[in-house]
């Protein structure tokens, strides 16, 4: 049923003073493991408990400064959580969590519009599995999203315990957090993408996603479990998203990219 300004209005307000839920370790319907949401913003938009997050390993990093490239350093616009957010523990690098799937190594940089590594920052992000599965959601793929949900409340609430191919970790000195997970597949019509939210000095400065290059998904979309998949319509719009550079280093696929947030 059509909502009218009114309603929206009022079920926006009452998400925003309802929605603080300090230091718990579930999610807000109880549905965990969750390190708990410090704030949320319009539309739902979540900062996280970021206090027991553990620092990315540079000693066993497969990024180098030299693999990103801020030549600009403009802020990037901040965008959408998506409908598949949840502030999950900071578990470490590996958050592949035993899904099959091309081997991927995920790093952000996070720098300042000054072009300054930001040391100290938390990264999280979150991406579907090879068959376009969300851990802690019982969505198909396949199927649109509920949208009324998701204009509301800017994303919908887990329903399942499993956290793979999720992460949150403090960036190292060099700026950089680092995941090891595995590539992506589709899900509803949308181009192979990673998510991705910057938390600096407690608040969640930047939101947004990060496409994989075309020339790669076509390599990777070819070999199982990806190919396994049943047909259906994909998209593969850039949807206006920035693209991760990605490379192969020591047997695996590394993808790359900075984030610029306000100094």
């Amino acid at each position: 049923m059509p909502i009218s300004r009114r309603q929206y209005l009022t079920l926006s307000a009452t998400t925003l003073l309802g929605a603080c839920a300090t230091g718990s370790s579930k999610a807000q319907d109880g549905i965990g493991p969750n390190r708990g949401v410090i704030e949320r913003t319009l539309r739902g938009k979540q900062t996280c408990n970021n206090l027991e997050v553990p620092i990315s390993d540079k000693a066993a990093r497969l990024a180098r400064p030299e693999d990103f490239s801020a030549s600009s350093c403009q802020l990037m616009e901040d965008s959408f959580e998506g409908p598949y957010f949840t502030c999950v523990p900071g578990n470490g690098k590996n958050i592949a969590e035993g899904q099959p799937g091309h081997p991927l190594t995920v790093a952000f940089r996070l720098v300042d519009s000054g072009c300054k590594p930001v040391s100290g920052g938390i990264v999280d992000i979150w991406a579907c599995n090879a068959t376009g599965h969300y851990s802690g959601y019982d969505s198909d793929p396949d199927t649109r999203p509920p949208m009324t949900k998701i204009i509301l409340f800017g994303h919908l609430e887990p329903n399942l315990e499993e956290r793979f191919c999720r992460g949150a970790l403090v960036t190292d000195e060099d700026g950089i957090a680092e995941f090891d997970t595995v590539y992506p597949g589709f899900y509803y019509g949308q181009p192979i993408h990673i998510h991705m939210k910057a938390h600096v000095n407690g608040k969640n400065l930047l939101t947004s996603q990060a496409n994989l290059p075309e020339d790669v998904n076509l390599k990777i979309m070819q070999t199982a479990p990806y190919s396994n998949e049943r047909p259906v319509s994909r998209s593969t719009k850039s949807m206006g998203f920035p693209i991760m550079n990605v490379v192969e280093r020591e047997n695996r696929l590394l993808a790359s990219m900075d984030l610029v947030v306000p100094a």
